[in-house]
């Protein structure tokens, strides 16, 4: 009798230890996963499809698939190029991927660049013009094209500003370009989207900068120090919260308040993180990159109730 409870309870143990090990391996290999999808900026790419899809949702717009697969392509274009052309700073921002951002890179960007260029101009001229902005923005962010002019990376303030324009351009030009929504709307899309970019590229210039010392790029948290910069952040993102009043007060797009205030909260929480002093790049990257998609989910739940 002893003999058998010993064996029942060996072989709870053995199932324990098996359940726990295929645990592990599923949480290493999710884990491993995202880890990739961050670092190759596909999750970033897939951001800036939520973004355009957010403006097709607010401009009760008919979401052209086409036109997203092309946003994604673009999108995943533009900084597959940053990541060609700043493999002086990834050596100390991003080690660890360093040999993916090399000349693969280069031929991934110029490739997704050509295929979105053409989807977006068999939709429409204007839908081309408007993922082109991006591509060329990010050429002139990126690239030095005469020793005497700086890239936009370079300049303090400038790149931050330059690449939320871009995002928020894109979300709400590119739903406009099928419907007649109204200009308030898209000023509201606008104005948005870009507080969201812009915030967010400051908080990944706290993380880069290390590597933006080294290399003599300086940013915003370089310029202003860590205190201030904390402080501007909270500033711009409070911005926001003006577009949800303003929506109340009209009467326009009321019904994505809800959705409008929790990106505003997001932005408190990511800003609250990335100056932890235990931040980690890795969380961070998928708070950023992955900011959207809740933003997107809490529109679409809003429509179907």
């Amino acid at each position: 009798m002893e003999d058998q409870n010993f064996h029942m309870d060996a072989i709870k143990t053995l199932k324990a230890v098996i359940g726990n090990l295929a645990l592990r391996e599923t949480y290493v290999s999710i884990l491993n996963i995202f880890k990739f999808l961050v670092s190759s900026s596909l999750l970033l790419a897939f951001n800036g499809v939520m973004v355009v899809v957010f403006g097709f949702f607010l401009a009760s717009a008919t979401i052209v698939p086409a036109l997203l697969f092309a946003a994604f392509l673009v999108t995943f274009a533009v900084y597959g190029l940053n990541k060609f052309t700043d493999k002086a700073e990834d050596l100390i921002n991003h080690p660890e991927t360093l040999p993916r951002a090399s000349g693969y890179y280069l031929v991934f960007s110029i490739v997704s660049m050509t295929i979105g260029f053409l989807i977006g101009l068999l939709e429409s001229i204007l839908a081309f013009i408007v993922l082109c902005a991006p591509v060329m923005i990010g050429v002139i962010y990126s690239v030095r094209i005469s020793k005497s002019i700086p890239r936009l990376k370079e300049v303090v303030g400038v790149k931050s500003l330059v690449v939320a324009a871009s995002w928020a351009l894109t979300g709400c030009l590119l739903p406009d370009s099928f419907s007649k929504a109204k200009l308030q709307v898209i000023v509201i899309v606008f104005v948005y989207i870009f507080i969201r970019i812009f915030v967010g590229t400051i908080l990944c210039d706290v993380l880069d900068t290390k590597g933006d010392l080294a290399t003599r790029v300086e940013t915003i948290p370089i310029k202003l120090g860590r205190n201030k910069t904390k402080k501007l952040l909270i500033l711009l993102n409070s911005l926001g919260i003006l577009l949800p009043i303003y929506c109340e007060v009209t009467g326009i797009l009321i019904r994505f308040v809800p959705a409008l205030i929790f990106g505003i909260v997001y932005g408190y929480l990511a800003i609250w993180f990335f100056f932890k002093n235990n931040c980690k790049r890795f969380t961070a990257g998928l708070i950023l990159d992955g900011e959207w998609i809740p933003i997107v989910i809490i529109i679409f739940l809003l429509i179907r109730l």
